[in-house]
C-alpha cells in the first residue's frame, strides 16, 4: 500500500543528495559543511522533520541511525550484525571538515535506498504525476547547478602497474565491441563465418582492408587508448574501483559514464540496452561480461543470462595488448 503519510527526515535528505550526486556526474562526495548550507537553503522551500544544524552531531547520528537501521549485514549462522556503511566519513586535514564519499554498497535495491525517495522515481509514492521525490531533486539541482561536473584529470601522475591494469581493462572491451560488430557482420553475409579471431583477423591480417568493409581498426585502437589511461587514473585515486553499464550500479554506472564520454557511439557497437553488459571490480580483480542467451522465448520468460567472469591479468588478454601495442606503434 502506498504510504502517503510519509515525512521527509533529514536522514532521507542525505542519502538523496548524494545519489543525485552520484547520478548526475557530480563528484560523489561532499563535506558536511556543503550539506548544512544545502540544508538551509532546502528549507526555505520545503520542510524537513529531524534537522539539526551542528555538522559532526548531525553527521555522527545519521550513520549511527543507518547502520543500526540499514547499514549491516547478518551472518546468519550466528545471527550476528556486522555494519556495513552504504557512505564514509573521513576527516581531511585540507578541507578543515570531515568528506562523506558514498561506496559501492549504494547501489541495486538495497534496504536503505528503498527508505528514501530514491527509488519511487517522483511519483509512485505520492498520489501526483509530479511528486515530492520529484520536487526534492528540482530543489537539490538548482543548489548544485553552478558546481562543476566530475571530470577525469588528464594530468594525473599514474605508474606503470595502473596504466597495465588499464590496459588490460581496455583490451577485453575492444574484443566485447570487435565481437559484436563482428556478428552484426555476419549477419549481414558481410564477413566469414570462420574469422573472428581479433588478434588474427584484425591486429595480424586487417581482413576489413582485404574484403572492404566499414573499418573500425581506428575506433578501436583510439577507445583504448583514452579508455587505459582513464581506468588507471580512476584506480590510482580508488584502489576498490569497480565500474558497470547496469543502471542500478548507482556509483559504478556513474563511473562507467564517466569512462566512456566522448566514446559513446563507438561503446554502443557492445554495450547498452537489450546489448551486452559490462562491469569490472578492481577490488577483486574481475572482469564480468553478460548478455542474453538466444532462443524462443514466451513472451512473459525473461531471457536466460549468460554470464562470463575472467581475471583481468590472464594470457589471452595479455596476448591481446601485445598485438594491441604494435598496432599503436605502427601508426
Amino acid at each position: 500500500m502506498v504510504n502517503l503519510e510519509h515525512k521527509l527526515t533529514v536522514d532521507d535528505l542525505i542519502v538523496e543528495y548524494m545519489m543525485y550526486k552520484v547520478n548526475n556526474g557530480y563528484d560523489p562526495k561532499f563535506t558536511t559543511s556543503e550539506f548544512i548550507s544545502f540544508l538551509y537553503f532546502f528549507e526555505e522551500k520545503m520542510k524537513v522533520e529531524d534537522a539539526l544544524y551542528d555538522n559532526d552531531v548531525l553527521f555522527k547520528r545519521f550513520f549511527e541511525r543507518k547502520i543500526e537501521h540499514d547499514w549491516s549485514t547478518t551472518n546468519w549462522s550466528t545471527n550476528e550484525k556486522h555494519p556495513s556503511p552504504h557512505m564514509n566519513m573521513e576527516y581531511s586535514e585540507k578541507d578543515n571538515d570531515y568528506i562523506i564519499t558514498a561506496n559501492y554498497r549504494l547501489s541495486g535495491y538495497d534496504k536503505s535506498v528503498i527508505n528514501t525517495y530514491f527509488m519511487d522515481n517522483g511519483c509512485s509514492k505520492f498520489d501526483d504525476y509530479k511528486g515530492t521525490a520529484w520536487k526534492i531533486r528540482n530543489i537539490i539541482g538548482d543548489f548544485l547547478s553552478d558546481q562543476p561536473k566530475r571530470i577525469i584529470d588528464e594530468t594525473t601522475e599514474i605508474n606503470e602497474k595502473e596504466l597495465l591494469v588499464g590496459k588490460y581493462i581496455s583490451a577485453e572491451i575492444i574484443a566485447q565491441i570487435w565481437q559484436s560488430y563482428i556478428n552484426a557482420q555476419i549477419e549481414l553475409k558481410a564477413w566469414p563465418i570462420q574469422c573472428k579471431d581479433i588478434n588474427k583477423y584484425l591486429f595480424e591480417i586487417d581482413l576489413q582492408k582485404i574484403i572492404g568493409t566499414k573499418p573500425i581498426k581506428k575506433e578501436l585502437l583510439e577507445l583504448y587508448s583514452a579508455l587505459s589511461r582513464r581506468i588507471a587514473i580512476l584506480y590510482h585515486s580508488d584502489k576498490n574501483l569497480k565500474v558497470s553499464s547496469n543502471m542500478g550500479s548507482y556509483l559504478a554506472r556513474a563511473n562507467y559514464e564517466l569512462l566512456i564520454q566522448g566514446y559513446e557511439k563507438t561503446m554502443s557497437i557492445a554495450f547498452g540496452r537489450y546489448q551486452k553488459s559490462l562491469e569490472f571490480d578492481l577490488s577483486s580483480s574481475t572482469f564480468k561480461e553478460s548478455h542474453e542467451i538466444d532462443g524462443v522465448y514466451d513472451w512473459y520468460d525473461d531471457p536466460d543470462i549468460k554470464t562470463t567472469t575472467t581475471s583481468i591479468e590472464n594470457d589471452n588478454v595479455k596476448k591481446l595488448v601485445r598485438n594491441i601495442e604494435k598496432n599503436i606503434t605502427k601508426k
